[in-house]
């Protein structure tokens, strides 16, 4: 039930029942698979040696039936890893079947934010957050956990004014994917709920329903695997680690100058082009941009017609935490998701304005939407390079059709072959960086493609860890007890940037890199890649 007098402006499904049937019908569907068709069309193009490397290797280890946290090292929630293992061990190894999903979870992000959108009353408006967010989606593509979250918290956000029941439980799952995003949905909620305008019992029930379910079912999911891994290294892995050790050792300040070449958009870009300036400068287009749709929000507020609206202003300034922690392409698409439905609303809302706060509700208002034009821009410029972008496919099984530019798939094929040719089936392989001592990148896709298994509980290159002796030991402990015949060293410069943060930094630690040059000796170097094997052991009591 609704206040005496409340308005129905951001209740998706009142507005949904008032459309045209026709509009019911096909218009949902229609821009379901518009956006899917944008997220697809290049979703065969281009690898991430890392990124994509350590999430499906992770699924590997688990259809292997590994636990992350115990059997290998993952700071990631579970869910993620648990739905590509799932995939994996249905369709077997495939560089394909993930972007399928990422497609279809796309599209859906997408929808929810045009379902969102419209909820303010102008449903031609509303088309412009759904390009904007079908663009900011369709690039870059990888099977990161963030687009599942985010379409989850979506969903709570549209559902919670009349269902927070149903909202509470799609938080809980959106923990599995991202602890961040669905305590920032979940704050955003019980906001807007101590704002309903009814009476003090009817807020606290609802809050109370969203609450419970979404806690119920976060314990229902992480269950299985606190009780596999022990709640000790989940917890130090799924929260500590994030929260302390990623932001000291991968967070970057954020980029103001042109110059700034660590930041966004500038790496693998040439800075001269009308397009590297839309990239460059989008982070702080969108915290710009967020904070004018706020302001201008805040000046055509009015309680009775939109409460609701206080939900997606808050997970809005934590999607605006995440993009701060590493403003990257990777941390951007939620707050231009955001953002183009808050611009969107601001837009519709642009006369609402009341007397005395008018002053300044114009120039918020053409902020925001000049943000959200920014936004457009940008993912036009990205769909536009990535379908003229020349490619070739992959030769290793796994690729299933994906492809790369010649310069990245040539080597990488001849990596993969040469591995495959001198190391039996089943023989572990250890893949690594340029240097151990600094590490800002990593190649686990390798395993993937030549379908070999690392010996160690390190997959992924995180800073911190893999630099540190204790592991360094550990690692060399591994490699010592599983022997595997050769070593890669992936020697982009990729792998030791000299980001402006503690990944940036050397360690001082050489362990590891020591134990490999006296343990492995070059073979063969194709391109940035460098195939090491092992040395021959020397004879009992030395060489006559």
């Amino acid at each position: 039930m609704t206040g005496a007098g409340e308005s129905a402006v951001l209740e998706p499904e009142a507005v949904a029942a008032r459309a045209p049937a026709r509009e019911r019908s096909w218009v949902g569907p229609a821009l379901f698979l518009a956006a899917a068709l944008l997220s697809g069309v290049t979703m065969l193009k281009g690898i991430q040696p890392n990124d994509e490397g350590l999430m499906l290797e992770a699924a590997a280890r688990i259809a292997d039936g590994q636990v992350p946290y115990s059997d290998f090292w993952w700071f990631y929630p579970p869910g993620q890893p648990y739905l590509l293992g799932g995939l994996w061990g249905v369709f077997g190894p495939s560089l394909l079947v993930w972007r399928v999903v990422r497609v279809l979870i796309d599209a859906a992000v997408a929808l929810l934010a045009w379902r969102l959108a419209r909820s303010a009353g102008s449903p031609r408006l509303a088309l412009l957050a759904w390009l904007a967010s079908a663009l900011a989606m369709a690039f870059p593509s990888g099977p990161h956990p963030y687009p599942l979250a985010l379409a989850l918290a979506l969903g709570a956000l549209l559902l919670f004014t009349r269902h927070p029941l149903a909202a509470g439980v799609l938080v809980g799952v959106c923990a599995a994917w991202r602890l961040e995003f669905a305590g920032f949905a979940a704050a955003g909620v019980l906001v807007a709920l101590a704002a309903r305008p009814v009476a003090r019992r009817a807020r606290a029930v609802a809050a109370g329903r969203f609450a419970g379910a979404a806690a119920a079912t976060g314990l229902v999911l992480y269950a299985p695997v606190v009780l596999a891994a022990g709640l000790g290294p989940t917890w130090d892995l799924v929260v500590r680690y994030p929260i302390v050790d990623f932001r000291r050792y991968q967070q970057l300040p954020l980029a103001t100058r042109y110059t700034d070449q660590w930041a966004f958009g500038s790496v693998g870009e040439t800075l001269d082009t009308a397009g590297s300036v839309l990239h460059f400068y989008l982070p702080l287009v969108l915290l710009g941009g967020l904070a004018a749709a706020l302001l201008a929000l805040a000046l055509q507020f009015r309680r009775a017609a939109h409460w609701p609206r206080l939900g997606l202003a808050v997970f809005g300034l934590g999607m605006a935490s995440y993009l701060w922690t590493r403003p990257d392409y990777f941390h951007a698409a939620p707050l231009e998701v955001v953002l183009a439905i808050l611009g969107v609303w601001a837009l519709a809302g642009r006369h609402e304005a009341r007397r005395g706060r008018r002053a300044f509700a114009p120039a918020a208002v053409v902020a925001s939407a000049l943000a959200v034009g920014w936004v457009l821009a940008d993912g036009v410029d990205h769909r536009v390079r990535g379908v003229d972008q020349s490619t070739v496919a992959l030769a290793a099984p796994p690729a299933d059709g994906v492809r790369a530019e010649a310069s990245v798939r040539d080597p990488l094929d001849a990596t993969v072959s040469y591995v495959r040719a001198h190391s039996p089936p089943g023989a572990p392989l250890y893949v690594t960086g340029a240097r151990n001592d600094r590490v800002t990148a990593g190649a686990p896709l390798l395993y993937v493609l030549t379908g070999r298994h690392n010996p160690t509980r390190y997959d992924i290159a995180a800073p911190g860890v893999i630099t540190s002796a204790r592991v360094q030991r550990e690692i060399v402990r591994e490699l010592e007890r599983g022997r595997p015949p050769l070593v890669v060293r992936w020697l982009s410069p990729l792998t030791d940037a000299p980001e402006p943060n503690l990944a940036g930094r050397s360690s001082g630690v050489l362990i590891l890199d020591r134990y490999l040059a006296a343990a492995y000796r070059p073979q063969r170097r194709f391109a940035d890649w460098l195939v090491l094997a092992r040395r021959p052991a020397a004879p009992p009591g030395g060489a006559r």
